[in-house]
């Protein structure tokens, strides 16, 4: 399904995000990219969904070689992938309901479709009683959760999730891990990049971790005793 091979990034300002990054993520695996901050996990990210291209090297998703893909190719590519970020980034002006419609509505879906699939996906995420919440008046977990649900409305292929449970209490991140292994078990391949060891221990899933740009360690679930 996804493919890096021999990847490194190197900004403009000459700091190297990546270093000679070689991996598989295999279709329907749920994957936790670990790494303290600055190791290059949300580099990564946006090499998936192409807001950033390689230095050197190839990604490939589905077989194809994103970086090469023109721009009016990009949204197709991000049709099968739908992304998570820490801050949530909804509109808003717009309900919990609008902010996941909207996501179908650019991709000119029937009226009809999107209110069935909306009201499937924010009762998914159990927010079928928030519909007509605007942001302001959801909490930290449930504003993720609306993030999430437009994440996943499109029904896309591969989701990410770039430190989705940054700006929650404990309690709520477990929550949103469920969420995530939910989502993973109805096939959705699952990438969490995440700095909270504690989350990554309730779960048995494979660990890619880096460090620095490099990629340190790969494998099946790794117990830490602390953060840090």
């Amino acid at each position: 399904m996804i493919k890096l091979l021999n990847v490194t990034k190197v900004y403009p300002n000459g700091v190297r995000a990546l270093q000679d990054i070689t991996l598989t993520i295999e279709k329907g695996e749920f994957v936790f990219l670990v790494g303290p901050s600055g190791a290059g996990k949300s580099t990564l990210i946006k090499l998936l969904f192409r807001e950033e291209s390689p230095t050197y090297g190839h990604v490939l998703i589905a077989g194809k070689n994103i970086a090469r893909l023109r721009k009016s190719q990009i949204p197709i590519l991000r049709r099968n992938i739908g992304v998570v970020f820490q801050d949530f980034r909804l509109l808003e002006d717009r309900t919990a309901f609008e902010n996941v419609s909207f996501a179908m509505e650019v991709l000119e879906h029937s009226k009809k479709e999107i209110q069935q699939r909306v009201h499937h996906v924010l009762n998914l995420v159990g927010l079928k009683d928030r519909i007509h919440c605007y942001p302001h008046q959801l909490s930290g977990g449930e504003q993720q959760r609306v993030a999430i649900a437009r994440a996943i409305v499109n029904r896309p292929h591969i989701l990410v999730a770039d430190e989705p449970t940054g700006n929650l209490d404990p309690e709520t991140s477990k929550e949103i891990l469920k969420l995530l292994i939910d989502i993973n078990r109805s096939g959705t391949t699952v990438i969490m990049a995440t700095h909270e060891w504690s989350l990554v221990n309730r779960a048995n899933n494979r660990v890619i971790a880096l460090d620095k740009g490099k990629l340190v360690s790969d494998g099946e679930k790794v117990l830490f005793a602390h953060e840090g």
